[in-house]
């Protein structure tokens, strides 16, 4: 853990922390929400990222147990861990991928919410929900400034900038889904890029372009439910996963993450108004939160993220 980094100190508040093995002792629990970590930020490295989003995933839940001695939540919630540290990001998102599933199969009416770490993480914990529900008639929604297309690197390796082309790229998985890209700016995707996932059949929401021209108080929560809307009355999706990069949020209100939102980006109401739609939706089945650098920045992103969880567990 890097010593630099000013952590928030305080002491597990509420009995939220079990094991992978204690997951069959909730099969009986109707509204349960189960968290998982990511504490990696290879992916992010490699995508010429800045480094320190690994220690992310133990900040929040520091953060996380302390707002929620205060709350009065509807929802079972339990923690089952997470990636160990130290293994190949390979090797780090077959281990993810195997966990998702098995949460899954063992409980399969929970929610689930995994915290990073780099946004790589976003395909093995696609693959986790599509094995684990043995489904294959998914709503995926890309919250961020950039589109997560890129080729992979380096004889194949995946990185921060690929979870939605690998996701695009395996067919047998998601031939009957539809994706949607959410909140991008235009000046940090390429047209090569914009287009693959067109020519895909994805949609893309602009910050500027669509989202910001909505004649709506809050234009990102409008966006939002507009999208949502049309998961949720379409027949042909069973469940939504929901992935969410804060580096889609503004630097004012999210400045710790590798690349901030100088100009543009959601506002924290937006953000927050975001997970309070999702907890409504009776599809929502998978969203993860990535990005997260307290390297950069600790105290307020933290809080913030912890925040939007706790508006969706609520």
């Amino acid at each position: 853990m890097n010593q630099e980094i000013d952590f928030i100190q305080c002491k597990p508040s509420i009995a939220i922390d079990f094991t992978m093995q204690d997951l069959p002792n909730f099969k009986n629990e109707p509204n349960i929400v189960v968290l998982f970590g990511f504490p990696y930020d290879e992916g992010t490295i490699r995508n010429k990222g800045r480094a320190g989003g690994e220690n992310g995933y133990e900040q929040i839940m520091l953060v996380l147990k302390q707002k929620l001695k205060e709350c009065n939540i509807s929802q079972k919630v339990i923690h089952v861990g997470c990636v160990p540290k130290q293994l190949t990001l390979e090797d780090a998102h077959e281990y993810l991928y195997q966990h998702i599933a098995e949460i899954y199969y063992q409980l399969p009416q929970a929610k689930v919410i995994v915290i990073g770490g780099s946004n790589d993480q976003s395909y093995p914990n696609f693959k986790g929900l599509v094995d684990g529900m043995q489904c294959k008639k998914l709503g995926v929604i890309n919250i961020d400034s950039h589109l997560d297309v890129r080729p992979l690197i380096n004889q194949n390796q995946s990185h921060s900038g690929s979870p939605f082309r690998n996701m695009l790229e395996d067919v047998e998985r998601f031939q009957n889904s539809k994706f949607v890209e959410f909140a991008i700016k235009g000046c940090t995707c390429s047209y090569e890029h914009y287009q693959y996932v067109l020519n895909k059949g994805g949609k893309v929401y602009f910050m500027e372009k669509d989202i910001r021209r909505l004649n709506a108080e809050n234009q990102g929560l409008s966006a939002m439910n507009n999208v949502l809307t049309e998961f949720e009355n379409d027949k042909n999706i069973d469940y939504i996963f929901l992935s969410f990069d804060v580096d889609s949020i503004n630097s004012a209100w999210c400045p710790g993450v590798s690349a901030p939102s100088i100009v543009g980006g959601l506002t924290n109401i937006e953000a927050l108004s975001i997970m309070e739609r999702a907890k409504k939706s009776s599809k929502i089945k998978l969203i993860d939160l990535s990005e997260f650098n307290p390297a950069v920045e600790c105290e307020r992103t933290s809080n913030l993220i912890s925040e939007m969880i706790i508006t969706f567990i609520l």
